[in-house]
């Protein structure tokens, strides 16, 4: 199997190229326009993306470019019949998910939006000791510091911002803990001069659930998620972004018997454990789920919108 990456990014040269390494007879092409890396063995160096997409024959895209591009590179990319992967977000609207939803099932293809926190053992190992049809309030906090003056996030024109960039991650909360449940759903966003979203917070509620996330470009670090739940506090940190070099803890607190007590996860490249899932799904040639959830995400990425 071959796998083509369009774009040399960040995210790509520290996570994914790791990631796929992991699968030892995966064939790994790039296309990009600055220099590779010498570190990363690479089996095929395009300098141009429309190149790389028409002369590989990579059953899979995966497209790491700055988000305006997303779309169209999408597009091409499920035209010349390959299977695609999408750094987040997907695309910058509702309007254009739907019509790559209806390409992709149209030529029966995979199409995955690549947020990966949710695959991490320990967020799966705590949302199964979760009783959702109990009284739970979840609290979320992912900020950063303010992004370099060069950052493409910074600029509407390409697809930057906050929300554009962390919504994704909101919009996979909802759809986790408050699927298939009736929900009230509040958000406020600030915008800067530009006209770019800074930061934004958003509150949904059912009968029993209570989720609060805030997202921050311009704050000190904050990467958490809170979770009180009958009588017990699940405290994750790194939730949104775990690392792949380090273990992580899940921290609970108990509060009848007063006692706190950790339990220890080991390394995990969560990539890895989100590409293994995608290319079984392509070998057994059935995409629906995908293709539902990336709509329910979209839909809820347009109510907080």
């Amino acid at each position: 199997m071959k796998i083509l990456i369009l774009g040399n990014s960040n995210i790509f040269q520290r996570k994914i190229y790791y990631a796929l390494k992991k699968f030892k007879s995966l064939e790994i092409e790039i296309a990009s326009k600055r220099k590779i890396n010498t570190n990363l063995k690479i089996n095929q160096h395009y300098h141009s993306y429309g190149e790389a997409i028409k002369k590989t024959n990579a059953e899979i895209v995966y497209i790491s470019l700055i988000n305006s591009k997303h779309y169209s590179w999408v597009i091409k990319s499920l035209n010349e019949n390959k299977h695609v992967i999408v750094d987040k977000p997907l695309t910058l609207n509702f309007y254009q998910t739907k019509k790559l939803i209806n390409l992709a099932s149209r030529k029966k293809l995979l199409l995955a939006e690549a947020v990966v926190f949710h695959k991490h053992a320990r967020f799966e190992k705590t949302f199964l000791k979760i009783d959702l049809n109990k009284s739970t309030k979840i609290f979320c906090k992912f900020h950063i510091p303010r992004l370099e003056k060069n950052n493409f996030r910074n600029y509407k024109k390409y697809g930057g911002g906050c929300f554009q960039d962390m919504s994704p991650y909101a919009s996979y909360l909802i759809n986790i803990f408050l699927n298939n449940k009736k929900y009230l759903l509040s958000c406020k966003k600030k915008i800067n001069k530009i006209g770019i979203v800074e930061n934004f917070k958003l509150s949904a509620k059912s009968k029993n659930i209570f989720l609060e996330a805030s997202f921050s470009f311009n704050s000190s670090y904050k990467n958490e998620i809170v979770i009180y739940n009958k009588s017990k506090i699940y405290f994750l940190n790194y939730a949104f972004s775990p690392p792949i070099n380090r273990s992580l803890k899940l921290e609970i607190f108990d509060e009848i018997e007063k006692k706190r007590y950790k339990i220890n996860y080991i390394k995990q490249n969560v990539f890895y454990t989100y590409f293994n899932q995608l290319f079984k799904i392509i070998k057994k040639n059935k995409y629906n789920f995908f293709y539902k959830e990336i709509e329910n995400i979209a839909k809820i990425k347009k109510k907080i919108s």
